[in-house]
């Protein structure tokens, strides 16, 4: 393998994972509400969406560089035919625009608890750092994950090791509600839709943008572990502070209260690049969909209409948005992964 191509390869595996973890992850709450509820059970869980983020997240790949896609909708046209790809473009929309609104409502939950900001003005300064990244495209967004993505590699599993040494907070084992034996699996595999359900509007166009197969392949592999050590860090962290960490916003954050003060505030500057990473894949994806990448004017005007409309929706508050939007959309999203998964005639290279 070459430097550039590892160069490359690490870039995919950078924006892959920046894609990915954004709000809900960042902050505990996807975790906690797919994962950690369920006790022990968590830990097969978390094994089994890993390996669907690494053998989907390839696939994803590779099919945008065979399909030379410039976004997502040369993959659902490829895949539903066109007659379907309209109605899955839609629904995409839909739930692309509505992460947005909870990244946006992350953040502002985030300068809320740990800055004492006001949630307004923390969205706010993020919508205008957003629209200056998008200006660059896709160039811009890899080298925003090439930055931001190792600092939230070594702040979550510095929370993980200092959890682990912590003699006084053991992890909880019990679960958290009545669960069946075999939840973990359908949890799992819900986690994994949604967020390549997710990750689609930025995977299929990197693939399209990136030439080398062997780069992508092992840049979804780098993505997908590094996702792997990032889940089964915060989820051991976040069961040693059962049931208190429930009554949290950003339970994340409050474990790293719970350390120092130095430990807090690289906390929230990971946390900040976090949802900042997936808020950018988000509204780029959802913008690719609405503008052509040929006429760059057009695509700024509907950047600002979609950051505007998500700040107003962002008021509802992000719990509930992670709480009761998310699993539907990856129910939804298991539809992507199922037709993904079916053996098709290969494309012409």
């Amino acid at each position: 393998m070459t430097r550039t191509e590892l160069r490359l390869a690490l870039q995919i595996a950078f924006t892959y994972i920046g894609t990915v973890v954004g709000a809900g992850f960042a902050s505990g709450q996807e975790i906690l509400q797919f994962f950690t509820m369920l006790g022990p059970y968590a830990y097969p869980g978390i094994l089994l969406a890993v390996f669907l983020f690494g053998w989907i997240g390839i696939k994803i790949l590779l099919l945008g560089r065979k399909l030379e896609a410039e976004s997502y909708r040369e993959l659902t046209a490829y895949l539903f035919g066109p007659r379907i790809a309209g109605t899955i473009d839609t629904f995409m929309m839909v739930m692309l625009f509505f992460v947005t609104v909870a990244m946006l409502a992350g953040v502002g939950a985030l300068f809320e608890e740990q800055l004492r900001i006001s949630f307004q003005i923390g969205v706010l300064l993020t919508m205008v750092l957003t629209f200056l990244t998008i200006l660059r495209g896709m160039k811009g967004i890899m080298l925003a994950n090439s930055i931001i993505v190792p600092i939230m590699l070594a702040v979550t599993l510095t929370i993980f090791a200092k959890s682990f040494l912590q003699s006084d907070h053991l992890p909880n084992l019990h679960t958290i509600q009545n669960v069946a034996p075999w939840r973990w699996i359908t949890s799992a595999i819900s986690y994994a839709a949604l967020n390549l359900g997710l990750a689609v509007s930025v995977l299929v166009p990197l693939g399209g943008e990136i030439k080398s197969a062997r780069a992508l392949k092992i840049g979804g592999l780098l993505g997908a572990a590094g996702l792997g050590l990032m889940l089964l860090g915060a989820q051991y962290a976040m069961s040693t502070r059962l049931p208190g960490i429930l009554e949290f916003e950003v339970p994340m954050g409050f474990l790293a209260s719970t350390f120092n003060p130095l430990m807090k505030a690289l906390f929230t500057v990971a946390l900040f690049g976090e949802i900042y990473s997936t808020l950018i894949a988000n509204v780029y994806g959802l913008g690719s969909q609405l503008a052509s990448p040929r006429r760059p004017v057009q695509g700024y005007l509907v950047t600002i209409l979609i950051l505007t409309a998500a700040f107003f929706v962002a008021q509802v508050g992000f719990s509930n948005i992670v709480q009761y939007l998310y699993p539907i959309f990856g129910n939804l999203s298991f539809l992507l992964l199922l037709v993904l998964l079916w053996p098709r005639r290969k494309l012409k290279n």
